[in-house]
């Protein structure tokens, strides 16, 4: 009695693994019709921020650098730049870099940067310190011409952002900005 009990799960078991199969393939298929998110919006990520005191919500596209700062310890190990723009189909977007972990070394009126938008020349701009709550100084705001360095990103496919660093000296980030406009319009 135990054996026919133990053939009939075992069975029951074989029965319904293969109907799991079936749905899973049939799961898999339907996705691979549609094209990926990284297709339509490239490596930018909206993110979203609900205001629950005021009942506002804020969306903004962010996008993460290719590579790592290979700053020293104890900031080594996985460590990139983040590009945050906000308010981006206003007048005034706002343009954010916030490092995982690290110090910049920023001078009273500003952190020196090199920035190259494609292969047009480098260009030389000043971001400042953004003070936040639990920012800790890894955060930093360009405000000199946030419009102009928006319509650049719009332009071009790729950027390279240069900033020093306490410590470390200069390090480069790359990013992969295409698809910023497709992005954009999903907002």
């Amino acid at each position: 009695m135990k054996k026919v009990l133990l053939l009939g799960l075992l069975v029951w078991l074989v029965g319904c693994s293969n109907n799991d199969d079936t749905k899973n393939q049939s799961t898999i298929s339907e996705s691979q019709n549609e094209p990926s998110m990284e297709s339509k919006i490239g490596k930018w990520r909206p993110v979203v921020s609900k205001d629950e005191m005021r009942n506002t919500e804020s969306k903004w596209l962010a996008l993460r650098s290719e590579n790592n700062a290979d700053l020293d310890f104890p900031y080594d190990g996985n460590n990139k730049l983040q590009l945050d723009i906000l308010d981006s189909k206003t007048n005034d977007p706002r343009i954010f870099l916030t490092i995982d972990k690290g110090q910049y070394a920023c001078e009273e009126y500003g952190c020196f940067s090199a920035v190259k938008f494609g292969n047009s020349p480098i260009q030389y701009l000043t971001f400042k310190e953004y003070d936040t709550q639990g920012g800790d100084g890894t955060i930093l705001i360009f405000s000199e011409n946030s419009k102009v360095f928006l319509e650049n990103i719009r332009r071009f496919n790729s950027i390279i952002i240069e900033l020093p660093f306490y410590s470390n000296g200069t390090r480069q980030f790359k990013f992969d900005t295409s698809k910023f406009n497709e992005a954009e319009r999903g907002l």
